[in-house]
């Protein structure tokens, strides 16, 4: 069963990447200690102390206090650290010997395993499996999740009482109840299943309780709504819960910025990140400066955008999204008026970097493409982007038709129309341009018509309407090949997963 070709595998890990992606910020809630006598995950004085270190990234304060680990609590806090490290940072260097310890971890299990040590098995697993995903390991990412899957169920049949498995079972209900059907004949040879409506309600009973992961579970609950289920507005709102109750926590305060940004929310996403960059203590989080970008496009401030993406590439030591924030750079150059600079930089950025990242594919093929991007609809695509809706919609009205010469432009045109629509909550305008982007994009390899059929899914769902709602997600599985392929045809998967679980 092990020896599946990984090439099938890689279905399943491709449903599961944009999840693990954003997972990066999944487990880094995700810490865990129990007590034998009560079947329950406690922390004693220094592992609570540890654990609140590196929930907000401060690693190398909790490695200082647990030096040698022993004991399964011990053992998870460090592995977290270190698991935080990697996903962070993406240091290469690091990752064989965190990888040895790893496996040496693994090693502790056994036929008379307690509940903390099993706990401990499904978690590094759990964490691995992203850990695999986000350094290129597809094949040891599915092994990985297989085990953690394993592992939880004999957790739930062993010791039934064990209530902190819920936050782990949750999340594997979730991942795995968002593969698509034409998957479940590997599922089934894998021997594992999943429901997405089960893992939420196991997050749930547990985050607005007093148990010890209440607060990492309520993290959880709001990534998987907000990044799986594409429910950003309640994801939002859940978010902010946290940060209230934990105004200085950098985990809560990085996902509430990413959250507002998905949300076209950019004016609360900069408030956070502001009170994000006051946090000075613990793991850097350079990646908060590619946000800070994409915030000040959004509102047309091109020399501070620039100066966030630049802060962002000079301190990274990773790979993904090198690519997109030095194309931004230069799409910075080109939408405030300077062509011959903004030249410039896009041929350097096609050398930079790798196309792993959803927006590094992307770039490169902006790039690679002849005609440099429409400025005002690019601006018009921004604003929406950053909920500057007013601007948008003075964007686009100053276009004229000789303004859009190609049927590209004319695409495009319809789609940023049904965009800001849809965004103002105008359902019978935005479903008019939505249906208008969908007839003239025809079959041209543009992102333009698979998501306008997504979306068209959506306000479907919304309305009530599932069987129109499962046509226009099969729509947007239908193209071939286009931008944002991989993002938009794993959220058509969710949701026709979550159909199919409700039928």
């Amino acid at each position: 069963m092990y020896q599946i070709a990984e090439r099938k595998l890689n279905n399943i890990v491709f449903c599961l990447h944009k999840k693990a992606g954003l997972a990066a910020c999944l487990f880094l809630c995700a810490v865990l200690t129990t007590s034998v006598k009560a079947q329950e995950w406690k922390f004693d004085a220094t592992t609570q102390r540890a654990y609140d270190l590196v929930l907000n990234l401060q690693t190398e304060e909790a490695h200082a206090l647990i030096p040698t680990p022993e004991t399964p609590q011990e053992h998870y806090i460090v592995a977290l650290a270190e698991a935080l490290e990697l996903m962070i940072t993406e240091d290469v260097e690091k990752f064989s010997d965190y990888e040895d310890r790893f496996e040496k971890r693994q090693e502790r299990k056994s036929k008379l395993s307690s509940p903390e040590d099993l706990f401990l098995q499904a978690e590094i697993g759990l964490q691995w499996s992203f850990i695999y995903l986000k350094y290129g390991h597809e094949f040891d990412a599915a092994l990985n999740l297989r085990q953690a899957y394993q592992t939880t169920q004999e957790i739930k049949k062993r010791f039934p009482t064990f209530n902190a498995i819920k936050k782990t079972s949750g999340l594997l209900d979730i991942i795995i109840g968002s593969v698509p059907e034409k998957y479940d004949w590997v599922l089934g040879l894998l021997n594992m299943e999943g429901s997405t409506e089960l893992g939420l309600k196991e997050l749930s009973s547990i985050q607005d309780t007093d148990h010890a992961l209440a607060f990492e579970s309520s993290l959880l609950y709001a990534l998987t709504q907000g990044f799986v289920l594409e429910q950003t507005s309640l994801a939002l709102t859940e978010i902010k819960k946290d940060i209230a109750a934990n105004p200085t926590n950098k985990l809560a305060l990085f996902l509430g910025a990413s959250l507002a940004i998905k949300n076209s929310q950019s004016e609360e996403a900069l408030r956070f990140i502001n009170k994000l960059s006051e946090q000075s203590q613990g793991l850097p989080l350079y990646y908060a400066d590619y946000l800070r970008g994409e915030i000040y496009l959004h509102k047309g401030e091109y020399l501070n955008a620039t100066s966030a993406y630049r802060a962002f590439i000079g301190n990274y030591k990773g790979v993904n999204y090198m690519k997109d924030a030095n194309y931004k750079i230069g799409l910075c150059y080109w939408l405030n008026g300077n062509s011959s600079d903004a030249k410039v930089i896009f041929k350097q950025a096609k050398t930079i970097g790798k196309e792993s990242a959803e927006a590094d594919k992307y770039a490169a093929r902006s790039m690679a493409e002849n005609e440099l991007p429409h400025i005002k609809l690019t601006k018009a695509r921004y604003s929406t982007d950053g909920g500057y809706y007013d601007e948008a919609k003075k964007v686009l009205a100053s276009i004229t038709t000789q303004e859009l010469p190609t049927k590209r432009d004319q695409v495009e045109f319809a789609y940023r129309k049904a965009r800001v629509a849809h965004k103002t909550n105008d359902l019978s305008t935005a479903k008019e341009f939505y249906l208008q982007t969908i007839k003239i994009n025809g079959e041209e390899p543009w992102y333009f018509a698979p998501n306008a059929s997504l979306q068209l899914g959506y306000i479907a769902l919304a309305e009530k309407n599932t069987t129109q709602a499962r046509d226009y997600f099969k729509r947007a599985l239908s193209y071939k090949k286009h931008e944002y392929k991989n993002s938009i045809d794993s959220k058509a998967k969710s949701a026709l997963a979550q159909l199919n679980e409700s039928k």
